[in-house]
């Protein structure tokens, strides 16, 4: 069906408490996507809807694509909308994916399907559209305490992570542990089968909760005195009782054994579903999915030729799958491949100039040619500053991918500790990852295929590692991005005039935010974080930015 004959189609998200967002297609088939963390409040993982809807609808150039008869916006300020959560996480992947066929495995904590609560689905993706082959579902209930992503989120506070949605921390203090007896003890409680599929024990996940998290956020009693010992019988386990942010020996062991367990279970359901499907192919979604150790060990390990991650993964890609599960249904004329992740609205020159004017004399600046925003950054760069880069639309999902970055020379031994703790103030021993040219890769690290969102941690090079230590994980992997010219020119050339400059054609990027926030979205943004950040510089757009010494004209 041909686009003319529609009008513009919005579509949020509602079917869980977190991650809130908007998707519209416009009728010249142009995609527009929003998480609403971003705008509005600016609190991580924000549920409500409405913020990123009336964001975009604020902007002149979008306001006429609401309203119409394809607006299907849902209100989920009032209660969730119990629609095909994990259909809308498979749309999302395989047609963004832009295979002709695949499986498509989805694994996150829960999600609401109309009448059924489902925590695993394996499907089969062909030009006839999505096949459910097998789900993982129990009617009714308002929490699913089997699911694997519930289990390894409980794993992450018994070894001190002390929030919702810590999970990729675990996985990071993960590769500081070592095989232990906790390895044996959480095995009691979680396994793959040989079928491929797994089993988590309620007890365990409910308890464990029910001790940290859920007392905490959500009011929980106490566990039955049968259940508790089970907490006090992991607790007695380690040296100390587990205390939030304060990570000893014991949390990187309780946090490896986490990890093995939970990359057992996916391995295992990724041979399933190429046992099911035939498909040389897979594609992944759901929240599990953004664990890109697990993701890279399917590549390496698992029976596929290609592996496709879509770059929001988690709820935040809801909206997206919703709007591609509607086109793909309808017939729509759309290219729905995910080529690149800039999703965001674009920013007129006017809204750039503003921010800047609105710093007024607390920072230098200037405006350059983009050859010389190139030639600048590289500059700085190879001479150890840490830049804030900011350009176009943002990108869908969690990672910064070259449009909302914060940027530096991966070469230097101490800059992981440098943003880590001067920079981002954030934990140690969590990792940076690196940006390369698509073509270069391979020198680099051992990776065959694109890995243009960063979810994929593949094993760094043996004679790369110390030419890149910023960015070499302490288990010898990094969480790369591959970036082709076509996919971003302005990265693609900054990573070869750096590489011109110092021989090594790879940056250390890192998401652009201060601690608790999510990535910066506008210009605005941008320029308070950098103010308020230990930043050299900014470029922001065309726009060249350092901050004025005291006393300086």
């Amino acid at each position: 069906m041909g686009l003319a004959q529609l009008s513009a189609v919005v579509h949020s998200h509602a079917t869980s408490w977190h991650d809130g967002g908007v998707a519209v297609l416009s009728p010249n088939g142009e995609i527009l996507a929003l998480a609403s963390e971003r705008v509005g409040d600016r609190r991580k993982h924000s549920w409500d809807s409405r913020l990123a809807y009336e964001y975009l609808k604020s902007f002149p150039e979008y306001r006429p694509l609401f309203g119409g008869p394809g607006d299907r916006f849902i209100d989920n300020s009032v209660g969730l909308y119990p629609d095909e959560h994990h259909l809308f996480h498979a749309a999302s992947t395989f047609y963004g994916s832009g295979f002709a066929d695949a499986a498509v495995l989805v694994v996150d904590g829960q999600g609401y399907c109309t009448d059924r609560l489902v925590t695993t689905s394996l499907w089969s993706g062909t030009d006839a559209g999505l096949r459910l082959v097998e789900e993982r579902a129990s009617l009714g209930g308002v929490f699913a305490a089997d699911s694997i992503g519930h289990f390894y989120t409980a794993v992450g506070t018994l070894a001190g992570m002390g929030s919702l949605h810590d999970e990729g921390k675990t996985m990071a203090l993960a590769a500081y542990g070592r095989p232990s007896p906790f390895l044996d003890r959480l095995r009691a409680y979680a396994k793959a089968n040989e079928d491929g599929t797994y089993w988590v024990d309620r007890r365990f996940v409910s308890t464990v909760l029910a001790n940290t998290l859920g007392r905490e956020l959500f009011g929980w009693a106490a566990p039955a005195p049968r259940d508790q010992i089970l907490w006090d019988e992991l607790v007695a386990a380690r040296k100390r009782p587990p205390e939030v942010a304060r990570f000893d020996q014991d949390d990187m062991d309780i946090a490896y054994a986490g990890q093995v367990i939970l990359e057992e279970i996916l391995l295992g359901l990724a041979r399933r579903a190429h046992r099911l499907t035939g498909s040389s192919r897979l594609c992944l979604a759901g929240g599990v999915a953004l664990n890109c150790v697990a993701n890279g060990r399917i590549l390496d390990e698992g029976p596929f030729r290609e592996v496709f991650v879509v770059p929001a993964p988690g709820d935040d890609g809801q909206a997206i799958g919703k709007l591609l599960h509607e086109v793909r249904s309808q017939g729509l004329a759309v290219d729905t491949t995910m080529r690149t992740a800039y999703y965001g609205p674009r920013y007129p020159p006017e809204a750039v100039e503003e921010a800047v004017r609105e710093l007024g004399d607390r920072a230098e600046h200037v405006r350059l040619s983009e050859h010389e925003v190139v030639e600048q950054t590289a500059a700085r760069l190879a001479g150890g500053q840490v830049v804030g880069w900011w350009q176009g639309r943002s990108e869908l999902g969690p990672r910064a991918l070259g449009h909302r970055s914060i940027l530096a020379d991966p070469r230097l031994d101490g800059m992981r500790e440098r943003i880590n703790s001067e920079v981002k103030e954030r934990e140690w021993f969590r990792p940076l990852a690196p940006m390369v040219p698509e073509e270069r890769a391979a020198e680099f690290f051992e990776l065959d295929q694109p890995s243009p969102f960063m979810t994929l941690a593949v094993k760094v090079r043996p004679s790369s590692r110390q030419l890149i230590p910023a960015v070499t994980h302490v288990d010898g992997t990094a969480r790369v991005q591959t970036i082709r010219r076509d996919q971003d020119e302005r990265c693609h050339r900054l990573l070869r005039r750096f590489g011109e400059r110092t021989g090594i054609p790879v940056l250390l990027n890192t998401s652009f935010n201060r601690r608790e926030e999510p990535l910066v979205e506008t210009p605005t943004d941008a320029c308070q974080a950098f103010l308020a950040m230990n930043l050299d510089a900014l470029v922001l757009e065309n726009h060249l930015l350092a901050k004025r010494s005291i006393g300086g004209a």
